[in-house]
């Protein structure tokens, strides 16, 4: 709630991720910034609170969950219920004022408010349903779940799009319409499906296509005047051969075998409305120690599912007059 109302979020790439940023001339600021006191960024993205001037206060992952004294971490990120203890917003409340303090000369009086018991708006936002990615206007697409892989973690799991274009979707669906029993995915969507279904924990990873085997496909097991329905049914395999594969960050690159299939159900209706989801099951899975690996970091398990969804209509165009 804080950071809605009272301040401008700040969002940056490790400067050991420098590919992430956009401008190459800002891994020469961000490394400018870096002092003793500091986080040494050896880490993924983090928040930083940034000053009218330019300047950045000393702290960076206020939202981890530290002892202030110490500044050693007590992982109150890693479970559900240490997640949303006061312990987790510790660092932020103390940096967040002083900011606000560097600022004005004294925190606003709705900073008070939002950390007083009992606040509307906090309240609100506490009791809103996840907010998981959509496809943009117009588009439609796999959303596809997956674990995050370190150990420690009980609950987090990453949230991906992957589009896929209205002709292609129905150069895949039609042949139902023809009478066709079972329609394969095509291998680039296939593809493309794969790479989102990687492990989450590392840094960008992005599998070669060599990569990745298997196959998804939608068997039809009835058919009325309403459209079609059936399962989902299929196989994968993905066996990365090189750490820039699976992280482009190499202190974060950990190979893996995960193999298994693919179950599911569908539905397509008459009007071509596609429905939609499916899980990975029987999944064979290994960290490879000599890539990085290690089973007292990772969990021994991948968990995925996936479903299709539609994104918001697209806006109509502006009229001339």
């Amino acid at each position: 709630m804080a950071l809605q109302e009272l301040f401008v979020p700040v969002h940056i790439s490790a400067l050991n991720t420098a590919h992430c940023l956009r401008d190459p001339a800002d891994a020469e600021l961000l490394r400018s910034y870096i002092r003793t006191d500091t986080d040494d960024w050896d880490g993924g993205e983090r928040e930083a609170f940034v000053l009218p001037d330019g300047s950045m206060l000393p702290v960076f992952l206020s939202l981890h969950g530290r002892n202030l004294d110490e500044w050693e971490s007590r992982a109150s990120h890693y479970t559900a219920v240490d997640r949303r203890a006061e312990t987790a917003v510790l660092m932020f409340r103390t940096w967040g004022e002083r900011v606000l303090q560097r600022i004005h000369g004294a925190p606003s009086p709705r900073w008070a408010a939002i950390w007083a018991p009992g606040d509307a708006a906090v309240q609100a936002v506490a009791a809103a349903a996840p907010r998981w990615p959509e496809p943009a206007p117009g588009q439609a697409g796999w959303r596809v779940f997956v674990r995050n892989s370190y150990r420690q973690y009980d609950d987090l799991a990453g949230s991906e799009i992957v589009p896929v274009e209205a002709a292609a979707l129905q150069t895949w669906l039609e042949p139902l319409a023809e009478g066709e029993a079972r329609v394969e995915l095509p291998r680039e969507r296939f593809v493309a499906l794969a790479r989102a279904m990687v492990p989450r924990g590392m840094v960008d990873t992005e599998l070669q296509e060599a990569s990745i085997t298997g196959e998804l496909a939608l068997v039809v097991t009835a058919r009325d005047a309403g459209g079609w329905r059936g399962r989902v049914e299929g196989s994968f395999a993905l066996r990365p051969t090189t750490k820039r594969e699976v992280a482009k960050r190499e202190n974060a690159a950990c190979l893996f075998r995960s193999a298994g299939d693919l179950r599911g159900e569908f539905r397509l209706d008459a009007a071509g409305r596609l429905q939609l989801r499916a899980v990975a099951t029987d999944v064979e899975f290994s960290w490879l120690p000599q890539g990085g690996g290690r089973d007292e970091d990772h969990a021994p398990w991948h968990r995925v599912a996936f479903e299709w969804v539609v994104g918001p209509p697209a806006a109509a165009p502006a009229g001339r007059w």
